[in-house]
């Protein structure tokens, strides 16, 4: 396959227009969201919608605390393609949604293997591959939309679906691929995993203890055992900078997830029930959507949830750089999500203690 490396300079370029048109929407979804009008009580698990005209789609409506939450880059590209391709095409009809996640984690896989070559024009088409597994990713969800009829729904939180799972595990294997890459792209950066013959080995008495000590089983466990320390003498420093890297994806999207879900109960859906002020109930969670300090929450998490960690990580490959962010961020990237989080829960019991006080006002 001939492929050219992309010249860094319009890179640079194309970057930062996609860079501005990502902040003007952000703009613009800010100015429709002060817009949005209190949804209707006595609708359980969604959010009623205000609109009385045939859907239209936009990357604003409806909003949702998911919607609020998401990525720039899913909310304003992946997901207006994946909606014209179900909307002009008749993919939803041969392809279910579980069928479209089980693609990307195909398209996954071959991206690592174009992250692990040593040309950087490889390696760019490895973060094309991977883009094309974003899009995929959001077309699933479309998918699931157009069979059920659901668009005007929006982006609502239902972890208890079969399908969340599934698209929730086929992430994970996703995430799971490029982490292997990029331990494999460490492991040639340390050495192309030379180890000195210098190096400790497995003393007589560790494998004493774990082997029997006599007979052909002790000479298959002693090899056996040499194999796998030689791997970790090898591998041991690209694994423990991924297993970091890969514990702050983790906590990153559990912390995402549980706020999202948190807040959909709280501000989207009717918690309590008998004798309460329903008008005042959705008055204080339309004025807490709207409010400064919970687009702040939100905006936050746009910028440090999973799927954005992973959108850096392949903006350093394509200028060459993702040895050198990974380094960098293998012990610091944890505070990005734990310092949003600890804001975050705070702001959570702001909210559910004004809700709870209108309900019962």
């Amino acid at each position: 396959m001939m492929l050219v490396s992309v010249n860094f300079k319009y890179l640079s370029l194309f970057l930062a227009a996609i860079a501005i048109y990502l902040l003007w929407m952000d703009v613009g979804f800010y100015l429709e969201l002060q817009k949005m009008a209190p949804r209707s009580p006595n609708i359980p698990e969604v959010p009623k919608l205000n609109i009385s005209t045939p859907y239209i789609y936009s990357p604003f409506h409806p909003i949702t605390v998911k919607l609020m939450m998401l990525p720039p880059t899913i909310q304003f590209i992946d997901e207006p393609l994946a909606y014209l391709t179900v909307h002009y095409s008749s993919i939803a009809s041969y392809i279910s949604p579980n069928a479209m996640s089980l693609i990307g984690v195909g398209v996954a896989a071959f991206a690592a293997r174009f992250f692990v070559k040593d040309e950087l024009r490889y390696r760019q088409f490895g973060v094309l591959l991977f883009k094309l597994r974003d899009y995929i990713d959001a077309l699933d969800g479309s998918i699931y939309r157009e069979r059920s009829h659901s668009h005007a729904i929006g982006h609502v939180a239902n972890p208890s679906s079969f399908g969340w799972a599934v698209d929730g595990v086929c992430d994970g294997f996703g995430d799971i691929l490029r982490f292997i890459a990029f331990g494999l792209v460490l492991h040639k950066m340390f050495g192309n995993g030379k180890i000195s013959s210098s190096g400790y080995q497995l003393m007589d008495i560790e494998t004493n203890i774990i082997c029997p000590s006599r007979g052909s089983e002790a000479g298959i466990c002693r090899r056996y055992l040499g194999r796998l320390y030689q791997f970790w003498l090898n591998y041991r420093r690209p694994i423990l900078i991924m297993m970091c890297i890969s514990l702050q994806s983790l906590v990153s999207s559990i912390l995402w997830n549980y706020f999202m879900i948190s807040y959909h109960t709280v501000l989207e859906t009717d918690q309590y029930a008998g004798d309460i002020n329903y008008r005042e109930i959705v008055k204080t969670q339309s004025d807490i959507l709207k409010s400064s300090p919970m687009w702040m929450v939100c905006y936050f998490w746009r910028l440090v949830n999973p799927q954005n960690m992973t959108q850096l990580q392949l903006l350093a490959i394509l200028y060459g750089k993702e040895v050198d962010f990974l380094l960098s961020i293998q012990l610091l990237g944890f505070l990005p999500p734990i310092i949003v989080g600890m804001g975050s829960y705070m702001h959570l019991q702001i909210a559910v203690h004004a809700v709870r006080e209108a309900a019962f006002s």
